[in-house]
């Protein structure tokens, strides 16, 4: 079961979305909370309370909507929670680049928009779930997928970077990519693999993830690169 958050202070907006939601074909397969206020809606993620997608009204009383992705993103290393915006100033479009929210709709609500949205945060749901298993000599684990920020390959061993700290591995970088979806994950350099969802900012030969870090792509990388970005931007165009 997934849990899908909607917090609006308009008790009104807050009775459509959740109607909408309730006459997705795939209701079954989440629950819903609802809060009328952001500091509630983050009382509950700083208590360990996880949502597959956050449904955030921009402008509200108590922590708004871009405080709220803000603090997912920045302050928790949250990559994996999807986030929806709605809002009836389309202004605030370009202010949640950096957030990489699942979408940004407009009010009045588009009923048939928001249950698309919802089946596109439903189809990425098993990426919050995998795990990346790894080895380093005689010793083996496992690391949930959205907590991964890279992978750097360096003389014939791989350090995993993530949101807590850096894993040893013994194995190749082309054995570990082997477990890692092309959706979420792409090579940059012959020595890096990034995490989609981490990925702030990009430029022509280096990218910047989130807290900073800045890799570079490759000349041979460059290219695939490109069109995965364009092709990432026809998608939200369609959107």
């Amino acid at each position: 079961m997934h849990y899908i958050a909607v917090c609006d202070d308009d008790e009104t907006v807050r009775g459509q979305i959740t109607a909408a939601l309730d006459s997705h074909p795939r209701r079954r397969e989440f629950a819903v909370e609802v809060f009328s206020q952001g500091e509630e809606l983050l009382a509950q993620l700083r208590a360990g309370n996880s949502f597959l997608l956050l449904i955030l009204d921009i402008q509200l009383e108590s922590a708004s909507g871009v405080e709220v992705g803000r603090i997912v993103r920045e302050t928790m290393r949250d990559s994996a929670t999807q986030l929806l915006y709605i809002s009836a100033h389309d202004s605030y479009a370009m202010e949640l680049f950096d957030l990489r929210p699942l979408n940004f709709l407009l009010k009045p609500l588009d009923g048939e928009k928001l249950r698309a949205c919802i089946t596109m945060a439903l189809e990425r749901a098993p990426y919050a779930d995998a795990v990346l298993r790894y080895a380093d000599g005689k010793q083996f684990g496992c690391v949930p997928l959205r907590e991964i920020c890279y992978l750097e390959s360096y003389n014939r061993r791989v350090t995993i970077h993530t949101i807590h700290g850096d894993l040893a591995c013994s194995q190749r970088l082309a054995e570990l990519m082997r477990q890692l979806p092309a959706s979420d994950f792409f090579q940059i350099h012959q020595a890096y693999v990034v995490n989609d969802h981490c990925v702030r900012r990009v430029r022509y030969d280096r990218l910047t993830l989130d807290g900073g870090v800045e890799l570079s792509i490759s000349q041979n990388y460059r290219k695939a690169v490109r069109q995965r970005l364009l092709r990432q931007l026809h998608r939200g165009e369609m959107n």
